[in-house]
């Protein structure tokens, strides 16, 4: 998805002209080897980053001739997302793959997938590209956030990534195997090591750093609100499924733009909607019980059970459903979310076709 000119226009993070000119250099360097002509996406390895100790998981890609550059997959969830999408649990054209990815990339492609930040900085930096698939096109790419002109400790990390990326690219020519495991779940990553004020690169093979669990922000109980569920609201009746999940529409709003998640609950026997909402992403754990508080006042039922997919959902409800007395189950199937998503899907795209 390409962002359109007004979006193109607001918020963008500024770069300092000599970062661009060290990155556009670097670009240029490494396209120049074409080393897509003697590597696959498989073969990945890690570039720390001296700012933060992060470490980046290179892949290039190009030698199926449909895409060129490189992707830089961002600490170990991003190097999770990139193993999901290998093994296809999440496939390239896949709706989820715009929301989950947390990376950098360049690609190189032709003048007209470039929006006019980008050209101004080609213009003001002097630069010529010609031909096909030979501009350097740069994107920060977080989960729930649109595709993103870069920031400057970003642009900073690409030029240090795509140079080691080059000498990385190089010596693997010569020597096929270099990149092959030496040992389970490991990854040969370029380590910076400080030489007074400059810094050397050293060659580890190294484990991902474990996924730090993510905190789930259980909310206080509208404590009146319950009470008087509890007194007014008597009947109980079949089983309600309930789900949060991106949606593909862009909103221009605050620093960068972003996807906005959709709650939605459904009746599972006879799939009719029960309510829906859309959210910013970094809010859906605070409005998602607000919400369901919300559709039992309106239709004036409480479910025997609530079915859930993602177990995130079930503790972020927990404080309602154990005071309600509602069953919770996991289920990864929710025919009637499903169909209702669909359905969502389908209205949006017919929405954004009528608009062109």
């Amino acid at each position: 998805m390409i962002a359109n000119d007004s979006m193109s226009r607001i918020n963008i993070p500024q770069v300092s002209i000599p970062i661009w000119k060290d990155l556009y250099e670097a670009a240029r360097i490494f396209r120049e080897i074409k080393c897509w002509n003697w590597m696959w996406d498989s073969d990945i390895f890690g570039i720390g980053n001296p700012e933060n100790g992060e470490i980046g998981y290179c892949c290039v890609l190009g030698r199926m001739g449909e895409v060129f550059g490189m992707v830089t997959y961002l600490g170990t969830e991003g190097l999770g997302e990139y193993l999901r999408i290998q093994s296809e649990e999440i496939r390239p054209g896949d709706t989820e793959a715009l929301f989950v990815q947390n990376c950098l990339r360049v690609f190189f492609e032709d003048r007209g997938e470039l929006q006019e930040p980008d050209l101004q900085v080609i213009k003001m930096l002097g630069l010529k590209f010609r031909g096909r698939s030979s501009w350097p096109h740069f994107r920060s790419l977080r989960p729930g956030y649109f595709p993103w002109y870069l920031t400057e400790s970003e642009a900073k990390y690409l030029t240090l990534a795509l140079r080691q990326a080059t000498q990385v690219a190089l010596r693997l020519k010569k020597e096929p195997d270099w990149l092959a495991p030496r040992g389970e779940n490991q990854y040969l990553v370029q380590v910076p090591i400080r030489h007074g004020d400059s810094w050397d690169w050293e060659n580890q093979w190294l484990e991902p750093s474990p996924i730090e669990k993510t905190t789930v922000r259980t909310q206080p109980i509208d404590e009146l609100r319950m009470r008087r569920i509890i007194k007014t609201i008597r009947q109980r009746q079949g089983i309600w499924e309930a789900d949060c999940f991106y949606t593909p529409m862009v909103v221009e709003e605050k620093e960068r733009p972003f996807y906005p998640r959709t709650v939605l609950c459904a009746d599972h026997e006879s799939g009719f909607v029960l309510g829906s909402e859309v959210v910013e992403p970094s809010e859906w754990q605070s409005e998602f019980p607000k919400k369901m508080l919300q559709w039992i006042e309106n239709h004036r039922v409480l479910p025997n059970e609530l079915w859930l997919r993602k177990r995130e959902a079930v503790e972020i409800l927990e404080p309602l459903t154990s005071r309600l007395s509602i069953k919770v189950q996991l289920a990864k199937n929710l025919e009637a979310i499903d169909e209702a998503q669909a359905a969502l899907l389908e209205f949006i795209s017919k929405d954004r076709r009528r608009k062109r």
